[in-house]
């Protein structure tokens, strides 16, 4: 689900003459994506897309519809899975070449996840910070079964898939660079939230929560029973385990990416658990300026093609 998976699948180098670039996001409910055009020096996003979706037996046939929609044939695309549709686990690193790693992984982790190993994709990324004296890698597993259709898509709508990732990728990507860490909370509709500790535009830890995926459909009052207690507990566990077993300096902000209409209050309810402040989630990448927040996981996926540091 990160830049080296299609290493697994058929792949295709980016061209640096490439003019047109799709960021794709699949979730369970819908599919948004973005276009972004070379216009002289500048990219600039020249089209939205957005539909629901009823059920996976369409994914394929809205992606088509979709890339047909808003791309010049050949348009490469970077896409972004839905969370249900891989896992995440954390394993020690082993003492292997990337490559052999890789090579390695649907057999270091069939019995941690519930993917047949004859289907396994899966990809890692290191963690910076050592646990004790042990690295440690978090390994994100799909099913080759879900990704083979998507790709026969793509395929079909004379586009050139280029990157598979998943959310908590590119969140790193629009909250930016800090040297403090920032704790996100990040949730899909529908589905149990992530919980990621990011610095620097690098991943220090990552986990899925569980017991919340009805956060979304709950009233204030009903969160206010319980809920986010548990929440708070789960945050801070989070945050003992980064600052005194990992050793690593207190965080800079407790941010909330959460699909409730009570997102304000919810963030105002939690800091008054926690010594650092505790906020909405807002992005840092400026192609995001101005723009429906609903796209901005697809402008995120868009700028990967491109390189963030390349947007104007």
């Amino acid at each position: 689900m990160i830049k080296t998976l299609l290493s697994r699948l058929p792949f295709l180098n980016f061209n640096q003459n490439q003019t047109m670039v799709i960021g794709v996001v699949v979730q369970q409910h819908q599919i948004t994506a973005v276009c972004m055009e070379k216009k002289q020096k500048n990219w600039l996003i020249v089209e939205h897309y957005s539909a629901q979706l009823t059920s996976d037996l369409v994914l394929t046939s809205a992606i088509v519809t979709c890339l047909k929609k808003i791309a010049a044939p050949s348009a490469l695309v970077s896409l972004i899975l839905p969370s249900q549709s891989y896992q995440l686990v954390q394993i020690d690193k082993p003492n292997l070449s990337p490559e052999e790693i890789q090579q390695s992984l649907p057999w270091t982790v069939k019995d941690l996840v519930t993917i047949n190993s004859a289907d396994i994709i899966a990809d890692y990324i290191d963690h910076p910070v050592k646990q004790g004296n042990q690295d440690k890698i978090s390994v994100f597993v799909t099913n080759r079964s879900f990704i083979t259709p998507i790709i026969d898509a793509i395929k079909k709508a004379s586009a050139k898939l280029e990157l598979l990732s998943c959310e908590e990728i590119m969140l790193t990507t629009l909250v930016g660079k800090h040297s403090a860490a920032n704790l996100i909370i990040s949730q899909e509709l529908g589905q149990e939230p992530s919980l990621l500790i990011v610095r620097d535009g690098a991943v220090l830890f990552a986990r899925r929560l569980r017991g919340f995926s009805r956060i979304s459909s709950m009233t204030l009052e009903d969160l206010q029973h319980g809920l986010l207690d548990s929440l708070s507990l789960e945050i801070q566990r989070s945050i003992d385990f980064f600052e005194s077993q990992l050793k690593q300096p207190p965080l800079r902000a407790i941010l909330l990416s959460l699909p409730s209409p009570y997102l304000v209050e919810l963030a105002t309810e939690l800091g008054q658990h926690f010594p650092v402040k505790v906020e909405k989630f807002t992005t840092a990448l400026a192609a995001c300026e101005g723009q429906d927040p609903n796209y901005h996981l697809a402008i995120a996926a868009a700028m990967e093609l491109i390189g963030v540091d390349d947007e104007n």
